[in-house]
Parts: C-alpha cells; structure tokens; sequence
C-alpha cells in the first residue's frame, strides 16, 4: 500500500512539473542575436525600407505587415520612414528552414512498473535580417553597412508570422551596436514591445 502511495505522489508531481514547464514556455520566444555597427554612426535616420515586396515576382504576401511591424520598432528608435531622399535604406531579408525532428520517451511509473511514451516534435530555424546601408553609397553602386542585425529563433511550425514581432522585439538594444558574440533574448507575447509593435 505504502509503495503504490509512493508512486502515485510521485506521478502527481511529476505531472505538475510538466504542467508547470509547458505553461512557463507557453508564448516565450528565444532570440539569438548578432549585431555589428561602424564605430561612428552617420547622423542621418530618415529611412526606406526594402523587402520581398508581394507586388513583384517572388515578393511574399506577408511582407507589408512585416514592414508595418519594422517600421513601428524603428520609429521608436528616432529613425523615420520617407518616401524620397533617405539616408539609410533598411534592407530586409528573412528565412524559416534548417527542419530539425527529435524524438523523446516520457517513463511514467505505476503500480506494476513503468510505462514509456514516445514524442515526436519538429521544429524550424527562423531567421531576420537587417542591414541599414547608406543611401548615398549604394546609388553610387557600392553600398556601405551602417549597421545590422542578424536574429535567429528555433521553434515549432513551420511559419514566421507569430514569432516576427518577438524576434523584432528582441532586437530592440542592438540597432546601431556591435555584438559579434550571440546574445540570447527571451521575451513573451504579452510583454509590452510586442503588444505595441502588433497593435493595429
């Protein structure tokens, strides 16, 4: 009786454990960032922005609400979008791939023993980057990197659209320094950077 007892304690906390670690995670995203700046950053901020934009050949459907999402973190920032003359055009690229499948056996014990469970989960490597180039150069055909940001996630599905926010998010210290070693960043939908750049 005591031994049965035991197991049953301790299968109630080992599930609690797992509740509690699903619920913690749940709506967190790890960023990985990488940034480099010039020693002496130009003085102008008056940006465009340039994309995959959907209104020409292998443009994607998603990027005017990526650019939406760009602009409100970079305008918070001090930089603002114009339509002409810019000094800096923010280059974007972005990228959901590097497929990785694991599997996990759970063992659970009872009163006969133990039963094992197997998971499979799949997750994808997503990927932001930023480059600020000047304008001034990149007309003239050689375009210089003011600055940049390289962001990069590993989670589940398949798609960019929830964690786009939260990886831009994450970026939010790093526009215009240099971090050559990857800093990690964990934040959550709910924080309020997030709330504000997917606002409407």
């Amino acid at each position: 009786m005591g031994a049965a007892v035991a197991i049953a304690v301790a299968s109630v906390i080992s599930m609690f454990v797992i509740i509690g670690h699903n619920i913690a995670a749940i709506g967190r995203v790890d960023v990985g960032i990488t940034a480099y700046a010039q020693p002496e950053l130009p003085p102008g901020k008056r940006f465009v922005l340039r994309g995959p934009d959907p209104r020409y050949p292998g443009g994607d459907p998603s990027w005017p609400a990526y650019a939406r999402i760009l602009t409100r973190a970079l305008e918070a920032k001090g930089f603002v979008p114009v339509a002409t003359a810019p000094d800096l055009i923010i280059r974007v690229t972005y990228r959901v791939g590097d497929t990785l499948t694991s599997v996990s056996t759970t063992t659970t014990p009872t009163k006969n023993g133990h039963t094992d469970s197997t998971s499979v989960s799949t997750t994808n490597l997503r990927t932001i980057r930023i480059e600020a180039l000047d304008a001034a150069s990149a007309a003239a055909g050689n375009p210089t990197v003011v600055w940049s940001i390289h962001a990069q996630s590993r989670g589940t599905g398949d798609g960019l659209a929830k964690v786009f926010p939260n990886m831009v998010a994450a970026m939010d210290g790093y526009v215009g320094v240099t971090a050559e070693q990857e800093v990690k960043v964990s934040n959550y939908d709910s924080d309020p950077e997030v709330v504000r750049l997917t606002q409407p």
